[in-house]
């Protein structure tokens, strides 16, 4: 009879006590109860529970992942493509990464230190800045759900920004989150903290080296919008085509807040991830949009809530999607208005694009309405290439694929043109076409193989 132990660094009960070793009590007190949520809640189930019903993680075994790579890793190549892919996108942008083993970098702050704002790993935040992490973190409780527990236990390094009142933060943050190494567990973590009248431009992207590396993400952004508050929050998942992507992105948005919010989908094996915008003060808004391009057998679940808490709020969604190959592209929105949130505006569009005949993709929008003063809709569409826009071109001498290319981009555009940074847009719409073009870039060149 062999006795099976535990794998050195794993995600596990270790794992979690050298994460409290040297916390503040009451974070390593958060931390063993985020794991004991884990250990006894069930994986999400399709048979089970709703929002996992086309998505199936059965054969995800966390405890074979590592979450601890030892001093053996390196990263340095890695780090230094995103630190090219920042200088390609916003080189006035601050730069923070983080890996398995913590912040990495921190460049380019001298600004925001002079204006008070604070950068930092949520470990140094936890010690100096308790307040305004405890703030934030209470957005995304562990009891919630089994992944987000996990989060909770085994987050390591990330980024911390706090914006003070009335400061208009001078130049975006560029939080980069990476990993490398065929069985690597990350816990990516942004956490972003927005003062009354506060403004702020925030970058957060994710990657591994290109490649069908064995990997897996559990990732949080929670993001406070105080009073008068403004962000512009713009998301990249390019990991490679091996992960497993979990991710919650949740900001609570106070009186007359402002958030746009731009998430770009292109990596990872299997994706789940929720974009959720709680509008908490009266006359909070709401922008999110997203583009996605599935290719190979990715499957790439995108779940979306718009929760209008107070009157006179307004939320639009918009996520366009093409996939290709065998990919499959899920999407499930909720807007939902509670009672008080009388002359609410909310609307949520999903357009799905299928390049190939064994690609698939849906929508599933839902409305749950409890006030009677509101004005809310939603609209899906899923469909091939317009035969009569490719012949139109085909006609005037355009090579089909070429002629493919421009359709596709002209479905992409509009969502491309709600981004919020100009350079952000740039890069994506690089990467949108070399994706059109049958070149995949889920991942990055880079030469590592253990981060």
């Amino acid at each position: 009879m062999s006795i099976q132990l535990p794998i050195a660094g794993a995600v596990g009960a270790a794992a979690v006590e050298a994460r409290r070793a040297g916390a503040p009590a009451w974070l390593a007190e958060r931390r063993s109860a985020a794991w004991e949520a884990f250990t006894e809640l069930p994986m999400p189930s399709p048979q089970r529970d709703e929002d996992w019903r086309r998505t199936d993680v059965s054969e995800l075994r966390l405890e074979e992942y590592i979450a601890d790579p030892g001093t053996a890793a390196a990263g340095e190549a890695l780090l230094q493509a995103m630190s090219q892919l920042r200088l390609r996108a916003a080189p006035e942008a601050a730069f923070v990464a983080s890996t398995r083993r913590g912040l990495r970098r921190r460049e380019g702050t001298d600004m925001l230190d002079a204006q008070g704002v604070i950068i930092c790993s949520l470990d140094d935040a936890a010690v100096q800045h308790p307040e305004q992490l405890r703030r934030a973190l209470s957005t995304v409780p562990p009891e919630e759900s089994k992944f987000l527990a996990l989060w909770n236990a085994l987050w390591r390094g990330g980024c911390f920004v706090y914006v003070p009142p009335g400061v208009e933060a001078r130049v975006p943050v560029w939080a980069a989150h990476t990993a490398a190494g065929a069985g690597a567990a990350i816990f990516p973590a942004t956490v972003a903290v927005l003062d009354d009248r506060a403004s702020l431009t925030l970058i957060d992207v994710y990657a591994s080296p290109a490649g069908d590396d064995d990997m897996v993400s559990v990732a949080a952004t929670p993001l406070v919008l105080g009073e008068g508050a403004r962000l512009d929050y713009c998301l990249l998942q390019q990991w490679g085509m091996g992960t497993w992507h979990v991710a919650t992105h949740r900001a609570s948005a106070g009186r007359d807040a402002r958030l746009r919010f731009f998430g770009a989908t292109l990596g990872a094996r299997l994706q789940k991830a929720y974009w959720e915008v709680l509008l908490d003060g009266q006359g909070a808004e709401a922008t999110l949009t997203g583009i996605c391009f599935g290719d190979g057998a990715q499957h790439l679940d995108h779940q979306s809530l718009q929760d209008h808490r107070a009157p006179q709020t307004r939320s639009d969604l918009l996520l366009k999607v093409a996939v290709r190959d065998e990919a499959r592209s899920i999407y499930g929105g909720l807007i939902e208005v509670q009672r008080r949130a009388q002359q609410s505006d909310g609307y949520v569009q999903n357009r799905n694009l299928m390049l190939s005949r064994g690609a698939r993709a849906s929508g599933i929008p839902r409305l749950e309405i409890k006030a009677d003063d509101v004005r809310c809709s939603h609209g899906v569409t899923a469909g091939h290439i317009d035969n009569d826009q490719r012949f139109y071109l085909e006609s005037r001498g355009v090579p089909r694929a070429e002629a493919d290319r421009l359709i596709v981009r002209g479905f992409m555009q509009d969502a491309l043109d709600r981004c919020p940074h100009q350079g952000v847009r740039e890069l994506l719409t690089e990467l949108l076409d070399e994706e059109i073009a049958g070149h995949p870039v889920a991942g990055v060149s880079s030469d590592e193989d253990v981060a």
